[in-house]
């Protein structure tokens, strides 16, 4: 009985701190609310210069033609886009050559890298668009053949490198289930938490799917030398851009929706590259994220098992203890769906195209927080066992960030 006191006390403890963790959360929560708010309706501005677009292609993703036609229809008054993939064999060439066809009148072009050896497939397609940018070009820009954005999505992008301090301009991805099933929704509520850690002044890291950046900040910062190695292309240039002592400013207006579905397996493969990819890159970000969600586990769901053990035993009656313990467990879980209405409301606001989908899965991004947060467990615990991960057909392994091994 001593033992289980003291584990009770234990977890009360924890349920505590997690509590006033959850409540520092909800105020970021809101301040990220506010932030979005301002560019509801908000003109992209008019700094427009010469951008070359590098969208790196692997294979069809699902609503592929739908994606490839947005970036064709954005409006913008001088870009190319740069098609990029491995080679002629890959099943995107034939739908890259007929999207072109619909659309020229957009400048564009389709590369073919070849095989990378001593880095992932995307970046070695990256650095070898490099070599087809315009001499007029002052703006780089990235996407990703998986995201559909809207037509100034380019426009926003760039707007904010019209501020000197800021090195990289970014969006971030939100899934947008297609079928409803559970792991498709589990999959955008866990992206949406990762989703509003983008702040106001200077973000931990650029997302690859949706970033620009001053060509002359580009080579100022050596980001080629980051980029010779390595397997992750955003984390990489975060960490040149912030070398140099500049900034990564988010805009809201490029958050980037994804129309994907995805089986559990998939799930959880995705999830566990990402975590693995963070805890070579960041692990600052990653023994953070490690501590959140074991104390929430712990919170919840020990806590969780301890009180609903507790009311079973004594015939549906609990001591001061459990009862201030279920208290807490409660305040906790709340803590987290006023969060997730949050953000599920900012982006609804900002996205009115897409609010009635949203408003289809609003119960996921209120309730299943506590899920989500096993499948980060989940991500965390395959992390620790390997640096290996297959990305898009290919097996690599993390050595460090400045080495990477293709296994097959």
């Amino acid at each position: 009985m001593e033992v289980l006191t003291l584990i009770t006390g234990f977890i009360l403890g924890l349920g505590v701190f997690s509590f006033l963790e959850g409540c520092h959360s909800l105020k970021q929560g809101i301040r990220y609310f506010r932030f979005v708010q301002k560019f509801c309706g908000r003109s992209p501005g008019v700094f427009t210069p010469p951008v070359t677009l590098i969208l790196p292609c692997k294979g069809i993703d699902m609503g592929f033609k739908e994606n490839l036609s947005a970036y064709f229809e954005m409006n913008y008054p001088d870009w190319q886009i740069l098609l990029v993939t491995g080679d002629a064999s890959d099943p995107s060439v034939a739908v890259l050559e007929e999207i072109r066809a619909l659309y020229p009148h957009v400048t564009s072009h389709v590369l073919f890298s070849g095989k990378a050896y001593k880095r992932s497939q995307k970046v070695h397609n990256l650095l070898h668009s490099l070599d087809y940018l315009r001499d007029r070009d002052e703006i780089l820009a990235f996407g990703d053949s998986d995201i559909r954005p809207t037509r100034d999505w380019l426009k926003h992008l760039v707007s904010a490198l019209e501020d000197s301090h800021v090195g990289i301009s970014t969006g971030y991805r939100w899934y947008l289930p297609q079928d409803g099933s559970c792991a498709s929704v589990l999959r955008s509520v866990w992206n949406a938490g990762i989703a509003s850690l983008m702040n106001e002044q200077n973000c931990r890291f650029a997302w690859g799917g949706a970033m620009s950046i001053r060509r002359e900040i580009f080579q100022k910062c050596h980001v080629i030398d980051f980029w010779q190695n390595t397997l992750s292309d955003d984390y990489s240039i975060s960490r040149a851009i912030h070398k140099y002592f500049l900034t990564i400013r988010f805009q809201p207006p490029c958050l980037s929706f994804s129309h994907e579905n995805c089986s559990m397996k998939q799930l959880l493969d995705w999830s566990a590259r990402q975590l693995s990819i963070t805890r070579i890159y960041d692990p600052g970000l990653w023994k953070v994220a490690l501590l959140f969600h074991v104390l929430n586990f712990l919170t919840l769901w020990g806590g969780g098992l301890i009180v609903t053990t507790s009311l079973w035993s004594g015939v549906f009656y609990m001591s001061d203890t459990h009862r201030i313990l279920g208290i807490t467990i409660v305040l906790v879980y709340l803590l987290g769906c006023v969060k997730g209405w949050i953000r599920y409301s900012a982006v609804s606001s900002l996205f009115p195209q897409h609010a009635a989908a949203l408003h289809k899965y609003r119960w996921a991004y209120v309730f299943l927080g506590p899920l989500a947060s096993l499948i980060t467990l989940w991500g965390m615990v395959c992390s620790l066992v390997s640096r290996e991960i297959k990305w898009r057909g290919i097996r690599y392994r993390m050595v460090s960030p400045e080495e990477t091994i293709i296994i097959d």
